[in-house]
């Protein structure tokens, strides 16, 4: 907990008066926290850190064993050894958010602009019809024969370059602009006819509705999406992988809550790798080292497993095979979901 906190000698709330000899951190009629809270802002700032994460030699001795002990952090929260480390949802919000901001500047620093992203889309046809256009009629009949032949191994002719008259020939940014934002189903079916999309369902309707929609976000917007997208499913794939877990490594014996502590210690391992990946990226400009971060992941988890599950080199290798098959599973699953749900409302 935060220390040196500035304590009234009077609850401000009922007015009850500590005494000298009794504890003063929360007033024994009221139950409100004794605690001045007009004081800079500095000083609130750092009683937020510490409160949140426990800011002293508790989250420095968690990191370090949640980087350099795979296992260890779960084992002794099972123990019953809990007061020397950050508790693991304190620490999962912590790092998480971290994560998450650092993600943000990294896609906001690669995709750069503020473009939306129906614009960038609308310039890339007009630009290589642009250069199309002045090309192919001054180009030697060599070359043209040449074009001419790969445009026949996909089906298409050279007209096909130069103007698409046919919906069905071109995207059609007009109509999709013309989409409201709660679109009926009348408008939605005439969008899907100019496309040429012959079923009309609420698939098909959602989908069209979600693409005009994301043609219109600014790049911010999309990115703040993604993140909220990709936040909640780490939230739900974190149990769902405790529960993997359970049936994976059954013959343990061991209850759902001792898995979701092993899956939420591991999650967060992941966030700080990735987290020191991102940093790597700017320290490192010339050296990718995502290949590297991956095998590193894969290493964690094996001795994780055999640190918390006890099991043999060869065992553990082949249980961790099956947990990650039927992790991709469910996280595909879950993606596929999420889209159908964002479809549906």
């Amino acid at each position: 907990m935060a220390k040196h906190l500035r304590k009234y000698p009077v609850c401000t709330n009922c007015e009850y008066a500590f005494t000298k000899e009794q504890p003063d951190n929360f007033c024994p009629k009221c139950g409100q926290e004794n605690h001045d809270l007009n004081v800079p802002f500095q000083h609130v700032a750092l009683e937020l850190l510490e409160g949140t994460i426990h800011y002293d030699s508790k989250f420095w001795v968690t990191l370090k064993y949640l980087l350099f002990a795979p296992g260890k952090l779960t084992n002794e929260f099972h123990r019953g050894r809990r007061m020397g480390y950050v508790p693991p949802i304190r620490l999962y919000v912590f790092i998480s958010f971290v994560f998450f901001f650092l993600l943000s500047l990294r896609v906001g620093h690669v995709e750069g602009g503020e473009r939306s992203l129906g614009s960038q889309l609308r310039k890339a046809p007009l630009q290589v019809n642009s250069l199309i256009t002045k090309a192919a009629p001054q180009a030697p009949d060599s070359i043209r024969n040449i074009i001419r032949e790969r445009l026949e191994e996909k089906n298409l002719n050279m007209d096909s370059l130069l103007v698409a008259d046919t919906p069905a020939e071109q995207y059609n940014f007009s109509t999709l602009d013309s989409i409201p934002a709660h679109a009926s189903t009348a408008q939605l079916d005439s969008a899907l006819n100019t496309f040429n999309v012959k079923s009309h369902n609420w698939f098909t309707r959602g989908l069209l509705q979600k693409t005009a929609e994301f043609q219109r976000l600014s790049k911010n917007e999309l990115i703040a999406k993604g993140l909220k997208y990709i936040s909640l499913m780490m939230f739900v794939l974190m149990p769902v992988f405790a529960l993997l877990l359970k049936l994976v490594f059954f013959r343990a014996r061991r209850f759902y809550m001792e898995h979701l502590i092993f899956s939420i210690h591991l999650h967060c391992f992941y966030f700080v790798l990735y987290i020191l990946y991102m940093l790597s990226l700017y320290l490192f400009t010339s050296i990718d080292l995502f290949g590297w971060a991956n095998l590193l992941g894969f290493l964690y988890l094996f001795f994780g497993l055999r640190r918390v599950f006890k099991r043999g080199y060869l065992r553990t290798f082949f249980n961790m095979a099956t947990l990650l098959f039927f992790y991709l599973i469910a996280g595909v699953t879950t993606l596929l979901l999420g889209m159908v749900v964002s479809l549906a409302i």
